[in-house]
């Protein structure tokens, strides 16, 4: 009687041992470039020590992953760690344009709002989302200064 009194707890614990479960979701976002220029994509975060940077050729495209613990997916450019003074900053050789992760412009299709991503694929815990930069990305953009070419803040 005492051996069945001590086997109830051992598989009660072992019961609900199954039950916490921390999943990894992944969030999987495609950058597509269907302009006639390369596009330079330069990722600023405080907490890094240097600036994300990925080129883009015309008719290619580039991936970002990001994971998270828990139960939701990442938001896009979200590592581990978001500061209100991190920005995005895209540039074509001629024009680039700022997105700004505080404040979010609403006019724009700021790269950090979830929004502004078209989900593709979605299977379990994975989310794949796609953004195609086109020549009317840039037509409101800022010149970039002719002194060396480079992307400037």
């Amino acid at each position: 009687m005492m051996k069945k009194l001590l086997l109830i707890p051992v598989l009660i614990i072992f019961a609900f041992s199954g039950c916490i479960t921390e999943y990894v979701y992944l969030s999987t976002y495609v950058y597509k470039n269907q302009t006639s220029y390369s596009i330079t994509v330069k990722a600023h975060s405080c907490f890094l020590e240097k600036d994300s940077v990925f080129i883009i050729p015309p008719s290619e495209s580039h991936m970002l992953e990001f994971m998270v613990d828990g139960s939701h997916y990442s938001p896009p450019f979200w590592g581990d760690y978001i500061s209100i003074s991190d920005y995005i900053v895209v540039s074509n050789g001629e024009k680039q344009f700022i997105h700004k992760f505080y404040p979010p412009d609403p006019e724009t299709n700021n790269l950090y709002q979830e929004e502004t991503y078209k989900l593709v694929k979605e299977r379990k815990r994975h989310r794949t989302y796609e953004y195609i930069f086109t020549d009317d990305d840039f037509v409101n953009a800022e010149p970039i200064e002719p002194s060396d070419g480079s992307v400037s803040e």
